[in-house]
């Protein structure tokens, strides 16, 4: 006698697996969306507090790099952003190659960082989001967590824009790159010649049709890099305009920028320097040589030859680095080493 196999139910089955099969997949689906979702909230977020904390890094004061970097706290929405706002413990200070276009220290001091790093990471200061899929991975009994943190970083790099309208002559530099040539006698070149020891030059740097007020304009300018200023990219080999004229006025400008300037006297600054020797001809633009940085000491105002005192150092870094002016550009560079 042969027996009917009984077969009621296996649709059941059938219908079971598949509806739990699509719960996995909707599950993956918010999950995913959600994920993406938060990582871009917060990628925003570091974006934003990186560019504005190194706009702070030139003052070297940490409490306000990180005061910037704060904020936009009020208006970020990110998940968790009521309760992991960003703060002292997300900020960090880098060191940025720009020849190699890379990051070579992670943990540079701010005194000699080019770059600001604010990052959301780590197990207490990520992004903790709910995953939808969870619940159903412990309705099947397979244990899973109910939150899944989120990394974000974002580093902000500042590159020094020159405004200090003086131009050394090279032989002012140290004979070795960046050491420190003590109470040089920076001297402008006379109007009319008259004078020896001269070894600098005013600059107008891409202007060469200046005067007097376009030389004050541009420490006026250099005080808080708005208003007048200069047009255009100056780099190693940028031709650039001289004055050898109109020495007292501007002589007796560049004693009160450098004693009172933008609240941080006392401190080094940016200037180019150019090939020496008698070559301060506004018609014949010089190209750049080198960067100094310039340590204003004294001013000899009254006397014959008149002149800044001031500590002097060369080198072509310096422009990629955070002293030596208050006008800056800065950028977003990848972290390829953070998997970022």
């Amino acid at each position: 006698m042969q027996l009917v196999r009984n077969e009621r139910g296996s649709v059941i089955v059938f219908v079971t697996l598949m509806v739990v099969i699509l719960l996995v997949m909707v599950g993956l689906g918010l999950d995913t969306g959600q994920l993406t979702y938060v990582r871009n909230q917060g990628q925003a977020a570091v974006d934003a507090a990186a560019l504005a904390a190194v706009s702070a890094l030139p003052s070297k004061n940490p409490d306000q790099v990180v005061a910037r970097a704060a904020g936009f706290n009020l208006v970020n929405d990110y998940v968790e952003s009521p309760t992991n706002k960003i703060g002292n413990s997300h900020v960090s200070y880098v060191k940025y190659d720009y020849t190699a276009n890379q990051i070579t220290n992670y943990a540079e001091p701010i005194a000699t960082a080019n770059g600001v790093r604010v990052a959301l990471e780590g197990a207490a200061n990520s992004i903790t989001t709910p995953v939808f899929l969870t619940p159903l991975l412990n309705l099947l009994g397979i244990g899973a967590s109910g939150t899944k943190d989120i990394n974000v970083s974002a580093v902000a790099t500042i590159t020094v824009k020159p405004a200090i309208p003086i131009a050394l002559w090279s032989d002012l530099c140290p004979i070795t790159e960046g050491a420190v040539k003590t109470d040089v006698k920076i001297q402008m070149q006379h109007p009319t010649k008259d004078e020896d020891g001269e070894n600098s030059c005013w600059t107008t740097f891409l202007d060469c049709s200046s005067g007097a007020a376009d030389i004050k304009a541009l420490f006026k300018f250099s005080e808080s890099c708005s208003g007048g200023g200069f047009n255009g990219d100056v780099q190693i080999g940028t031709p650039i305009c001289q004055n050898r004229g109109q020495a007292n006025s501007a002589l007796f400008e560049a004693e009160d920028f450098f004693k009172s300037a933008g609240d941080y006297p006392n401190r080094e600054w940016l200037v180019p320097v150019i090939g020496g020797g008698g070559n301060c001809d506004p018609k014949n633009p010089t190209k750049v040589v080198n960067w100094a940085r310039i340590k204003p000491k004294g001013f000899e105002t009254t006397g014959n030859p008149k002149y800044i005192l001031a500590d002097v150092a060369c080198s072509p870094n310096f422009i990629n680095e955070s002293t030596g002016s208050l006008c800056f550009s800065h950028r977003l560079v990848r972290e390829p080493g953070k998997g970022y």
